[in-house]
């Protein structure tokens, strides 16, 4: 039994795993918001508009900590996400879910006290609440609890993204609980700043945290002295003027680059179908569950890896890419199965938080059991002066099989990328890749395509 390294914060319970399975220990504090919730139907209810992930009460076990009072199991995700992993509209998403909940509870005498980005996940189908003990009784007459801080999780980042810059989305690696909502406001041109739901939640709310703290630190008050009484009415308001302000924040995609990719690669269309025949075989041939396509661009070959039933973690370093393959599932009546993910590849997630522990690396919440790396080793190598020998053993960590293209140095594009270098650019040759990559994988199959590109199907050596 291994406890979540995630779930040390919250007084109310903690996830557990054992034999690969989810289980949430409630301990005492938590318990008269969990049997309200339970005998009320809320849980019921919620899950049933598929606004929650699902639960079963189970027998406590003596592999539970001692305080346990209830536990609960849960459906494993397929894949633990992070926001600064988040394309634009899965955030915004995520910031309108937790408003429909929190609609939904209001009318029962609930609420949620917890706003945090972390609590939402994707399962494969949609986003739901992760968190069961999030939700609460209602404080009667009390302001939102969790107000600043859905404001610092979700509003505060999607107003820097869509009105400066989307990079700012990496932000979250710095302040994992939530922005300041100052800096974002500060990063807003003065016309967005003033629109009213940016002004009201985000401009004044930050002018007004400030004022706060100063007095605060001078000892003129605390914090809980003359809140405002709010009533559910009140609070309805104020869940609609969010609402309202989430959905009118939109962001522009573009990239001239790689969601032109289709007209730019050098590929002709015969080989770009023998391409995607063999990945279709591939997959067919060894039925990963798990499938993580690196340097995805739109996302063509993740979908065909899930097309065949796999879970594909797809990931590339280009917003606009994975908000475009993002789009497109949203949309999709069949294939749901997709998770696109934003991360540069040469500096992956970390891990975070505290110890180091709180949020796991990418690496940690491996390994695949196929990782794609399609016209992917040529870009680390040239531009993010990855030495191979590197590469190889990043990829060992990751999957038991790797399904990776090698383009020739003749190759156009890998001509474009050293037409500014010398000679004293990283050894890349067929030769290095094979033997360094040799040293880590056994080479089970390949292809070569008439664009001199080679398709290689490896499988990790044994330790």
């Amino acid at each position: 039994m291994t406890t979540n390294s995630g779930s040390f914060r919250d007084p109310f319970g903690c996830i557990l795993t054992k034999d690969g399975e989810i289980y949430r220990s409630i301990f005492p504090p938590g318990v008269e918001d969990f049997k309200a919730a339970r005998d009320a139907g809320v849980y019921d209810k919620l899950i049933g508009a598929n606004l929650l992930v699902s639960h079963q009460e189970v027998a406590i076990e003596n592999w539970a900590p001692e305080e346990t009072v209830y536990c609960l199991k849960h459906p494993r995700l397929p894949f633990i996400s992070y926001p600064w992993e988040w394309c634009f509209s899965m955030l915004k998403d995520a910031a309108i879910l937790h408003l429909e909940i929190m609609e939904e509870l209001v009318a029962d005498g609930f609420w949620l006290r917890d706003a945090s980005a972390f609590n939402i996940q994707y399962d494969g189908e949609r986003l739901r609440l992760i968190d069961t003990l999030s939700v609460g009784q209602r404080i009667a007459d009390s302001p939102w609890v969790a107000y600043g801080q859905f404001c610092g999780h979700f509003l505060a980042p999607l107003a820097a993204a869509a009105y400066r810059d989307i990079r700012t989305l990496s932000l979250w690696r710095n302040y994992i609980d939530g922005y300041p909502l100052d800096l974002a406001s500060g990063m807003l041109p003065l016309g967005k700043r003033l629109r009213p739901g940016l002004l009201m939640h985000l401009t004044l709310h930050s002018r007004a945290q400030i004022m706060a703290d100063r007095k605060e630190d001078i000892g003129k008050g605390d914090r809980s002295a003359g809140k405002p009484k709010v009533s559910d009415r009140g609070l309805i308001g104020l869940i609609n003027s969010l609402r309202k302000t989430v959905k009118g924040i939109n962001w522009k995609r573009s990239s001239e680059i790689w969601e032109g990719y289709q007209e730019i690669r050098t590929y002709q269309d015969e080989d770009v179908a023998k391409k995607s025949e063999y990945v279709d075989n591939v997959v067919k041939r060894l039925e990963p569950e798990m499938v993580w396509d690196l340097g995805a661009n739109t996302g063509e070959f993740s979908l065909i890896a899930a097309s065949e039933g796999a879970f594909v973690v797809s990931i590339d370093g280009d917003p606009a890419c994975t908000e475009f393959l993002y789009q497109h599932i949203s949309r999709s009546d069949s294939i749901k199965n997709i998770l696109p993910l934003t991360m540069d590849l040469a500096n992956p997630s970390p891990a975070l938080g505290w110890d180091s522990r709180e949020r796991l690396s990418l690496r940690e919440r491996g390994p695949a059991d196929l990782v794609l790396a399609l016209a992917l080793i040529h870009h680390l190598v040239l531009s993010a002066y990855v030495p191979m020998p590197l590469i190889a053993q990043w990829f060992g960590g990751l999957g038991n099989h790797l399904l990776v293209e090698f383009v020739p140095p003749s190759d156009p594009m890998v001509k474009k990328l050293l037409a500014n270098r010398g000679e004293e650019h990283l050894p890349y040759s067929l030769d290095v890749f094979q033997s360094d990559f040799g040293n880590v994988f056994n080479f089970i199959d390949q292809i070569s395509l008439k664009n001199g590109r080679i398709l290689f199907l490896c499988e990790r050596k044994k330790k």
